[in-house]
């Protein structure tokens, strides 16, 4: 089953109520994050993952302060485990 939505990597959409923005799209799934080190969603295996895709709505969000919380979450997670 494909999905007949057209997303964009860098946008943000509304996904499971919050914002989330795009980061990855490989092997038919979508990978969208929150902004928080290892959260976030995966879409596309089952079935009902094409109609959340094709449900997705733009959220009214800069996209790029999502990236860079992430940015900064990963960063203190590195310092975290490089610091044990």
């Amino acid at each position: 089953m494909e999905s007949t939505n057209t997303l964009t990597l860098g946008q943000a959409y509304i996904v499971d109520d919050k914002p989330m923005v795009l980061t990855d799209i490989t092997y038919g799934r979508y990978s969208f994050t929150d902004g928080r080190y290892g959260f976030g969603r995966t879409l596309g295996r089952r079935a009902s993952d094409m109609k959340i895709l094709d449900s997705l709505k733009v959220a009214d969000v800069n996209a790029q302060d999502i990236l860079d919380k992430l940015k900064a979450s990963v960063q203190y997670m590195a310092e975290y485990y490089q610091s044990k």
